[in-house]
């Protein structure tokens, strides 16, 4: 079985944002992941939270798309023209 990305996995590729969704209104926010442990898988950051809009702790987290946009076009030196910031 695939083992998802830890914290620590996400820091070492210099990501340090994570999305975290509710799956009851959909709300959702761009939570740091400073001071999290580096063992922590990336899906159970949502576990330490409770959604600010319903109240809900039926939620969803994954790494920061818009974080990895930016790194994308850093790296690259091109703009990729992806992520929320670039949608309407």
């Amino acid at each position: 079985m695939l083992q998802p990305a830890t914290v620590g996995s996400a820091r070492t590729f210099g990501h340090r944002r994570a999305e975290v969704w509710c799956n009851d209104c959909h709300h959702h926010a761009e939570v740091s992941m400073d001071g999290l442990p580096d063992d922590l898988p990336i899906p159970d950051i949502s576990l330490r939270y409770r959604c600010s809009k319903c109240g809900s702790k039926n939620l969803m987290s994954r790494g920061s798309i818009d974080e990895h946009y930016e790194l994308i076009e850093q790296r690259s030196g091109k703009a990729i023209g992806n992520g929320s910031k670039h949608r309407s």
